[in-house]
């Protein structure tokens, strides 16, 4: 008896085990996941295969409603996708034939024989000129998802000649610029008080009053009407007046006791909470004189000093 192969044996032996393997069809994802992966496709503007994959679960889910509305949503948000890079290359076009068109006029009147040049001008000139309606249509179709192309659009048309309607677009997206920007400003300027009241607050916390109305007066300055900032400034005023008030009050009386260290001390922690306090600057010079004079005083009187 003859032998059998050897891989013919084996598979005898194993069944089909070595055979190759066909891939075994994944399990149909539920109504939820295929709606989940679609929206993931359109975030990412994979339009056609978000299409595909809704067709087919409409077709797993005849009953239910929501894979055709979201699939008419795709579509539509594909044409607009697709009509947007249409017009951004009908401005690109256009902004690029604006450049042309000067240096080749000047081309042609260096060399006004050239059959030519003249025939190339006039043919982007004709181009120039029929593209306006494309433009103005441009700037209508794209006023809403895509007021920067629709204003390039808009300029390009206008440069050709001058209408009305187009004049009124184009003020119109200036306006909402206008508007966005102050909307975004004022946000910033939100953001700053906010970050200036949470500042003097802490300074509050942290016995740097000074500082913390420092803080305060550059809120103010941002919004004068804040009534948060307005109340806090009045509360750390207040206690500031009773502390720096304590404070020249027990330096005075150390000063009156001929303690004039530590008056000096006393008006100089002072002083570092309000740098700005003549009266505490004052003393604390005149305590300093005088205890600078004394020192000097008992240095010539001891016994061996030379006057």
């Amino acid at each position: 008896m003859r032998l059998l192969p050897l891989s013919l044996a084996v598979v005898l032996l194993t069944g089909c085990s070595i055979l190759p393997i066909q891939e075994q069809k994944k399990e149909p994802q539920s109504l939820t996941e295929s709606l989940q992966q679609a929206k993931h496709l359109r975030r990412e503007k994979r339009y056609s295969e978000a299409g595909q994959l809704l067709t087919q679960v409409k077709k797993n889910h005849p009953d239910n409603p929501e894979p055709a509305v979201l699939l008419e949503q795709i579509l539509a948000e594909q044409q607009r996708h697709r009509q947007l890079i249409e017009d951004k290359l009908l401005a690109t076009r256009l902004t690029l034939i604006q450049q042309q068109r000067p240096l080749l006029a000047q081309l042609a009147n260096n060399q006004p024989d050239d059959v030519m040049l003249r025939s190339r001008l006039q043919q982007l000139d004709k181009t120039w000129q029929e593209s306006r309606p494309l433009l103005s249509r441009c700037g209508k179709r794209q006023l809403k998802h895509a007021p920067a192309t629709a204003e390039k659009c808009l300029r390009l048309a206008l440069a050709i000649e001058e209408q009305k309607v187009d004049r009124k677009r184009l003020t119109q997206i200036e306006r909402n610029r206008a508007r966005s920007a102050k909307k975004a400003q004022q946000k910033k300027s939100a953001a700053r008080i906010q970050q200036l009241l949470k500042q003097a607050r802490h300074k509050q916390a942290s016995g740097e009053h000074y500082s913390a109305l420092m803080l305060l007066k550059q809120l103010l300055e941002l919004a004068p009407e804040s009534t948060r900032a307005i109340h806090l400034k009045r509360e750390i005023q207040e206690k500031l007046e009773n502390h720096t008030q304590h404070l020249l009050t027990a330096g005075e009386t150390l000063y009156q006791r001929g303690e004039l260290e530590g008056a000096i001390a006393i008006w100089k922690t002072l002083l570092l909470l309000n740098p700005q306090h003549k009266q505490a600057l004052q003393k604390a010079e005149r305590a300093q004189r005088v205890l600078n004079n004394l020192q000097q005083l008992r240095h010539q009187q001891k016994p061996g000093t030379k006057n």
